[in-house]
């Protein structure tokens, strides 16, 4: 593979240049303090939201020209020579370089002229600070004496206000050196209460283990009259000066560090940034971690708990090792960061702070059988969010509270899909029956993303969290256009969509049918709570909703996606652009809505018009004009984000679909199309090869497709996971148990899934003699034949062997089950 490759047992990847087509980044976390890092050291830290809370500068061309960031300047006493350790940001050309992200730290290596630095970063488990563990050597024959600065720059605080009013808001910060605790310290004093920006909270710090012969909180100063951080006159000219303060201008912390080594020597020291409101703690955090030995052992520790997390769960082994490799890891990894974050901090975008509604129950569904105790933990969390008439926040920030912008149509559908996940999961169906309070009713101010809750947010009444899901999917169901389908609003799941419902009469056929979805899974909840009238009814609902969408918006060969303000339809074949759409294939089958007739028709449409060499496109063709009766998707270039490019997400709805239509090598295919570790060239794919990208440019743009884009923070991750584990690999929860049913390429002779659940592992070995997708001949249990697919649980500790012979089919059985074996 171009620019690097993974170490032997998968858990780093290592790039062997510091140009890749784009920065290849990490992020390093415990949940609360979040750092990202390039492979050069370009990047930036936030504590518990990136857009009210940023420690580090981040700017617009960051994921281009990968500065600011977390850097050495190194420079030659006697020789004056000058260079960056980690190649950015004077990119001085290295001897050698070496970066390794792995599950909880990225390291990078290089040498210069006999000079090797090594510097490993992490995030410790508890503290909200971030950890750099440097070794220098020299490897050269004679001794020599160096000048080391490490470099950062401060933001302090509220990003999108820096974005638009860096000249004011500089004029807040405050960067001093206090000499009791021998470290820079930093915070902006910003208080702007129309727009409710807040000061920053606490003090920011920067500090070092070595002995400090100086120290710079001016930008200006330390990089010279219009040089930039490629060329900082304090070091390049030697000309380093002490200035212990900064004031109401850009401030940064460096220090100038001289080291002499004689030959083959080698110095070990740590540097310290972080964050805190309390004095104490930062004089804990620094006085801990300025130990080389307890940063050491620390990092192991960080190393051990991510181990645990990725490897010690669900395990393939599959005829692909490359598809195992990211299965195993890397999406699992992935997956973590994006239930920690949702899709908030990026390298692509500014970071809008805060965590979606949608975007973390697509999360904790995914990430229930690896850590269902975080699924419950958000769960909780998304259950406070609905309102009583049923509508919910789009979203909350830990700083600033449930958001207040409006939220998405499609938001209400998602939380019963998570709940059952983890019910099928655990078999915990109690949790339905806890008593949760309601978000206040609180009106939405228009596009006002700056208002927040003051107090507490929630009702001092309260309800079941059964009786939150059923508000939530009854508001859906009431919410309908002129055709009885839900309104579109201002958007669905696709954001750009976001003009055909702005007079309230357009109507979207995708959220139909994620409703009968939800829909059913509530009837299904409601069986399992002795609720069997409200299940009947809500069966009725589904079947109401079904036949809308079967008279309205079957469009011969596939499901339209839906209607305008002005009764227009789109997706459909009178349409000159935006003929076919994706995602109402997909949820057609998802939902059951299509019969099997339908099923087929839709399948080979979408294999026509929308799959190509990198993937299932999210339709076709792409708008090439303004269409203002639908907005925005027609404005993105072709090929872009949502004007049919490749959309991952989206693509893995119709991969599930696929193998729920037992079209295993199809849905394969289509996976390998998209994984990250698959691509053909990485000088046109230019991100990075283990995690999944949101999007890759699709074929109708002129030159790029191929390309990927907006990695790391993507519903892909998660639906990847469970279609891979859950679908293929076949190993599916179930309320009564754990239901086998595998459906993988017809040229798979066998596959293993090690899958632990409700206190068992099951070591599920399947067989295909035939070469078949999709059927079971006969399935053994610890040697003995069963009956049927279903495992129930043993709940004995005990690791139980699985062998699945593929045959002859038995049927899928889709019924609620009459009762609930609940074994934790």
């Amino acid at each position: 593979m171009k620019y690097g490759h993974f170490s032997n047992d998968g858990t780093e990847f290592i790039i062997e240049t510091p140009n890749t087509p784009r920065p290849w980044i990490n992020y390093l976390t415990n949940e609360e303090y979040c750092a990202i890092i390039s492979q050069c050291g370009g990047g930036y830290s936030f504590y518990r939201d990136c857009r009210t809370d940023r420690i580090l500068r981040w700017l617009p061309e960051n994921y281009r020209f990968d500065r600011p960031g977390r850097f050495f300047y190194l420079r030659d006493k006697d020789t004056k020579d000058c260079w960056s350790a980690t190649y950015q940001p004077m990119m001085k050309r290295l001897d050698y370089f070496e970066a390794r992200h792995g599950l909880g730290y990225s390291s990078i290596e290089s040498n210069y002229k006999g000079i090797n630095f090594k510097v490993t970063y992490f995030v410790p488990r508890v503290e909200h600070c971030e950890v750099w563990l440097v070794e220098v050597t020299n490897n050269s024959k004679k001794t020599r004496d160096l000048e080391i600065y490490p470099y950062i720059e401060w933001l302090l605080g509220e990003y999108h206000m820096e974005l638009g009013y860096r000249n004011i808001m500089n004029l807040y910060n405050r960067v001093w050196f206090d000499k009791n605790e021998k470290a820079i310290f930093a915070k902006k004093t910003a208080m702007w209460a129309d727009l409710n920006i807040q000061p920053f909270k606490g003090n920011a710090f920067f500090g070092s283990s070595l002995s400090i012969e100086g120290y710079c909180t001016r930008k200006y100063p330390f990089l010279g009259l219009y040089d930039t951080e490629a060329n900082p006159e304090m070091v390049v000219k030697g000309n380093f000066k002490t200035i212990p303060f900064c004031s109401g201008e850009d401030g940064i912390a460096t220090f100038k560090h001289e080291l002499k080594l004689k030959p083959k020597e080698s110095k070990e020291f740590t540097i310290v940034l972080g964050q805190s409101e309390k004095a104490e703690d930062i004089k804990k955090t620094l006085f801990k971690y300025r130990k080389v030995k307890e940063a050491k052992e620390e990092l192991e520790n960080v190393k051990s708990l991510w181990r645990k997390r990725i490897l010690g769960n669900i395990w393939i082994e599959t005829p692909d090792r490359e598809f195992d490799l990211i299965i195993n890891i890397w999406v699992k990894y992935q997956l973590y960061i994006c239930s920690f974050w949702s899709r908030s901090p990026s390298y692509y975008h500014e970071g809008s702070g805060g965590r979606g509604y949608r975007d973390s129950c697509q999360d904790s569904e995914s990430i229930a059988s690896i850590n269902s105790e975080l699924t419950l933990k958000k769960i909780k969390k998304i259950a406070t969010l609905i309102r009583r008439d049923g509508t919910c926040a789009p979203g909350w920030s830990d700083t600033r509270g449930p958001a207040t912008y409006r939220p998405n149509k499609d938001h209400p559908v998602w939380l019963t899909m998570t709940v059952a996940a983890y019910i099928k999961e655990t078999g915990d169906k109690n949790i339905l029956l806890e008593k949760l309070p309601y978000l206040k009713d609180k009106w939405i101010r228009g596009w006002d993303l700056d208002i927040n809750f003051k107090g507490d947010a929630t009702t001092d009444d309260d309800g079941t969290l059964f009786e939150h899901l059923e508000r939530n999917l009854d508001f859906t169901f009431n919410d309908v256009g002129p055709k009885g389908l839900p309104l579109i609003g201002h958007a669905d799941w696709n954001d750009a969509i976001d003009a055909a419902g702005i007079r309230l009469r357009g109507e979207s056929v995708w959220l139909a049918q994620a409703l009968v979805h939800s829909l059913k899974t509530l009837a299904e909840l409601a069986k399992l709570i002795g609720e069997d009238k409200k299940a009947e009814e809500l069966k009725q609902r589904t079947q109401v909703m079904t036949d809308r969408i079967n008279r309205y918006c079957w469009d011969g060969e596939w499901y339209k996606r839906g209607f305008t303000d002005l009764g227009r339809a789109y997706g459909s074949k009178e349409n000159k652009e935006g003929k076919i759409f994706l995602n109402t294939q997909a949820w057609a089958l998802l939902s059951g809505v299509a019969d099997k007739e339908r099923t087929a028709k839709l399948l080979g449409s979408t294999e026509k018009y929308l799959d190509g060499e990198h993937g299932l496109a999210l339709f076709y063709p792409a708008y090439s004009e303004w269409n203002p009766e639908l907005g925005r998707i027609s404005m993105f270039s072709e090929g872009t984000k949502e004007n049919a490019a490749v959309f991952c997400h989206a693509a893995t709805f119709m991969i599930v679909g696929e193998l729920m239509a037992g079209r295993g090598t199809n849905g394969y295919r289509n996976m390998k199309k998209i994984m990250p570790n698959a691509q053909k060239d990485y000088d046109l794919y230019k991100t990075e090869p283990y995690v999944y990208a949101e999007y890759i440019i699709g074929p109708q743009h002129p030159y790029l497709y191929g390309e990927g884009a907006f990695t790391w923070i993507t519903g892909a991750a998660g639906w990847n996971f469970m279609a891979a584990t859950e679908w293929l690999l076949g190993a599916r929860r179930d309320y009564e148990g754990l239901r086998i049913d595998p459906c993988i390429p017809k040229h798979w002779k066998s596959c293993r899934i090690m899958r632990p659940f409700r206190n068992a592992v099951y070591d599920i070995k399947v067989e295909n003699p035939d070469g078949i997708e999709h059927g079971i001949k006969e399935i053994y249990v610890d040697g003995t034949k069963i009956s049927g697919n279903l495992i129930r649980p043993h709940g004995d500790g005990k690791v139980h062997a699985v062998k699945v012979v593929m045959g002859t089919e038995l049927k899928r059985k889709a019924e609620v089950p009459k009762k609930l074996v609940s074994q934790v």
